[in-house]
């Protein structure tokens, strides 16, 4: 029977300690492993444990996405424009320069147009200033190419040097590129287009 008593005092005493330990544990806000990578903290505001007044939240420690990580694996949206037609008139009344026309006389002088490559001319042109946003290169419904609301024309830099705005028959036009022909017909334009 002494013996059986001793083992009952044991135990309780090892409760009462296991009590007191977890009591302590729970207002020290001891930290507590769920097994699966998080962490839950425990906490109480009051000095006795009661298991209806505490505070309990998880966190997980595994996993963690970092903003070096987040903009490492980003991917940048392109947005792509399509201009409708914008044509800045002028009081031009007489022929209008056509594939089919060829040359014709416009209220700047004699027109022709020219198709070529234009990724030299609109690299020197963002380079003098004029940018993507405010100048976007596109080309017309019609083929003509254009910088911003102006028709890309080639002249003569001597008369009218590169971003001179000028008219033209197909509307204002801005003056990106020159050639040979500024020599022959130094008021000459040659617009440029998509026309074959």
């Amino acid at each position: 029977m002494k013996h059986l008593n001793r083992k009952i005092k044991g135990a309780l005493l090892v409760l009462v300690i296991c009590l007191m330990a977890f009591i302590g544990f729970s207002k020290a806000g001891i930290l507590f492993s769920a097994g699966s990578g998080d962490v839950i903290t425990v906490s109480t505001t009051k000095k006795t444990f009661d298991p209806n007044n505490y505070v309990a939240s998880v966190k997980p420690t595994t996993n963690v996405i970092t903003e070096e990580t987040m903009s490492a694996t980003t991917t940048k949206e392109v947005t792509t424009t399509t201009r409708t037609t914008t044509v800045l008139k002028g009081g031009w009344n007489g022929d209008v320069l056509s594939k089919s026309k060829g040359v014709v006389i416009g209220p700047s002088g004699k027109e022709s147009y020219y198709n070529l490559n234009m990724t030299s001319v609109i690299r020197t042109m963002r380079r003098m200033g004029y940018s993507e946003e405010k100048y976007p290169y596109w080309i017309r419904d019609d083929g003509v190419k254009m910088l911003g609301d102006y028709v890309m024309v080639a002249a003569n830099y001597d008369i009218r040097p590169r971003g001179t705005i000028i008219e033209s028959s197909l509307g204002y036009a801005i003056v990106c590129d020159t050639g040979g022909f500024a020599k022959r017909n130094p008021t000459q334009i040659d617009v440029a287009v998509t026309w074959r």
